[in-house]
């Protein structure tokens, strides 16, 4: 049976609650923290675990246990070039008796089969636009709005910045979504973490919930300007870099590693890296891009936490976009800095992943800006404290890092 849990607040009380939401993420990252808290546990009840030894690494592990803690992933997930038609089906046979649709406007003329399928004009539905990268009143504004409507389902309909407000309007609200992304451009589409734009221009990663059904439709994505496709691509292969920093983290501070997590991870990037002919022009590339970014964001929801798919590359993209004021595509970002995290590490995948974007085109859409060494030392400092993770930047000095960052351009420069 289909049903829907509201929260409860006077229209007053929203902004407190959610304030106190973020500064509660913000502390301590976690989920299960968050819900113990509210519960009246003392917080001080640690996650059980499991030693596992890893004979092919020669390590031990520490693996979460999943028996105390529930995992929410989509109950539907459409990932072919019909499936807006599929949604269309689907909306019909739910017979919401309200929906909240939240998109943008010019998306309703790039995705026409919403307004029809969803009248702008009903009784029963309503549509709400979100802007450009929301600030936070903002979405509290669109959250009190959402909380009078009493919806029975959010539909999320656009790239990654009205998808990430749905998420977060879907948590706070405790109301169940359904998104359909029109841009494949960060493994956002399907994940637990929102970014939220924050007092003074700062970004940061919140934990949201899962869709309850997602909606890709391949013909749709690969319509969409191709430096949103490229951005996608960068994202998928910068866990490789998030899995390595995890493993590091295990060996030296004893973080626990969730291994479903880590093999969704895994699947993500290789998935992609062994594609036989990679090309932005090939429809089963686009929707094996598609699925790995839909993993990726599904390996995060095991982890509980952003760990699986974010490390230091992901750090480095934070601060530049602080230094350059969120002027480039995350992914662009942090397909880049992945390369510099390799080759910090010295592993044969370095050469593997540079001759990969070499043959994909990914290295003519990389920002300039991000390829001179003045800004990549404020970077390197902001990044060092803009989130406590143990990763290769923890072993490495500034001066270090600075030369491996110009080794790396260098390369990158003579394959473009």
């Amino acid at each position: 049976m289909w049903y829907t849990c509201h929260r409860t607040f006077k229209s007053e009380e929203w902004s407190e609650y959610i304030q106190e939401e973020v500064e509660l993420q913000k502390n301590f990252r976690a989920s299960w923290l968050l819900k113990k808290k509210r519960l009246g546990f003392d917080g001080q009840q640690q996650t059980p675990f499991v030693a596992v030894v890893c004979e092919k690494e020669r390590r031990l592990m520490m693996m979460i246990d999943h028996s105390t803690r529930s995992v929410e992933i989509p109950k539907y997930i459409i990932v072919r070039p019909d499936a807006i038609e599929r949604f269309t089906q689907f909306f019909t046979n739910m017979d919401f008796s309200r929906a909240c649709v939240i998109t943008q406007q010019p998306i309703l003329s790039i995705v026409p089969e919403i307004a029809s399928t969803i009248p702008p004009d009903s009784d029963r539905h309503v549509f709400l636009f979100a802007s450009e990268r929301p600030e936070l009143n903002q979405l509290i504004s669109m959250v009190k709005e959402v909380h009078t409507i009493k919806p029975e389902v959010l539909i999320g309909v656009g790239g990654g910045s009205v998808l990430d407000s749905v998420k977060f309007i879907s948590h706070i609200v405790n109301i169940p979504m359904v998104l359909i992304p029109t841009l494949a451009s960060n493994d956002g589409i399907c994940s637990p973490v929102v970014s939220i734009k924050l007092e003074k221009g700062r970004s940061d990663s919140l934990r949201a919930r899962m869709p309850f059904a997602l909606f890709a439709d391949t013909q749709l994505l690969s319509k969409a300007p191709q430096k949103y496709l490229f951005s996608g691509l960068g994202d998928v292969i910068s866990n490789i870099t998030a899995i390595m920093d995890w493993e590091l983290s295990s060996q030296k501070t004893g973080e626990k590693i969730d291994y479903f997590a880590r093999i969704l991870s895994e699947m993500s990037y290789k998935s992609i890296l062994n594609f036989s002919e990679p090309s932005m022009q090939n429809l089963n590339f686009i929707e094996t891009l598609t699925d790995s970014l839909i993993t990726s964001g599904i390996s995060m929801e095991y982890a509980g936490s952003s760990r699986s798919a974010s490390g230091s590359e992901h750090m480095l993209s934070h601060a530049a976009d602080i230094v350059f004021k969120s002027a480039h595509l995350h992914g662009h970002q942090v397909g880049f800095y992945t390369c510099v995290i390799l080759k910090a590490y010295q592993t044969p995948l370095y050469q593997r992943v540079m001759d990969f974007f070499h043959t994909v085109g990914f290295f003519h859409h990389i920002p300039n800006a991000l390829l001179l060494s003045d800004p990549f030392r404020a970077i390197t400092g902001m990044a060092r404290v803009i989130r406590k993770r143990y990763g290769i930047m923890s072993q490495l000095s500034d001066p270090e890092l600075k030369d491996v960052f110009e080794s790396t351009v260098s390369d990158i420069r003579q394959r473009m």
